[in-house]
């Protein structure tokens, strides 16, 4: 009996270890749709909710490439400040960018990598996030964009 008890025990926490979260169709919107969601936020200027869709944990990070730039925040509170500094310089909300965006979701546990590439009127942005799930939700804990500017635009800042 004993070892009937010990064996039943055994495989309810053996079943639990398995069923680990596993990626669907619906993480895949929620992933989307955070995306989308910060984006719009920053158009429209909403800090606070913009905030909620990145982790602020201390190895987020953000960074910026172009033909001669080259920006690094790393951690929440950097990252915020220069969000807050860009808002204060630019304050009017700016129409959210309408592009056709083919995502490419790698998932590796609760996170996952996204990459895509979208054409904007310099050239395109080839973006990589990182996404960690907390609490539930997916958030963004890297953002990676780095612009391929067409010849016209070569020289001059996004």
């Amino acid at each position: 009996m004993k070892y009937v008890v010990f064996t039943l025990t055994l495989l309810s926490w053996l079943t639990a270890c398995q069923t680990a979260w596993l990626p669907s169709k619906a993480a895949e919107r929620q992933i989307i749709q955070t995306l989308k969601d910060e984006t719009r936020y920053f158009c429209e200027r909403n800090l606070s909710k913009w905030e909620g869709q990145w982790s602020h944990a201390s190895y987020t990070s953000k960074m910026y490439a172009g033909d001669t730039d080259f920006v690094v925040f790393s951690g929440w509170e950097a990252i915020r400040q220069n969000t807050v500094d860009h808002i204060r310089e630019h304050p009017e909300p700016i129409a959210v960018p309408e592009v056709e965006v083919d995502y490419h979701i790698e998932y590796f546990g609760k996170t996952a990598w996204v990459f895509y590439t979208k054409k904007i009127p310099q050239g395109m942005a080839r973006e990589a996030r990182f996404m960690v799930r907390e609490k539930g939700a997916w958030k963004i804990a890297r953002m990676q964009t780095i612009y391929v500017l067409t010849e016209q635009y070569q020289g001059s800042h996004l």
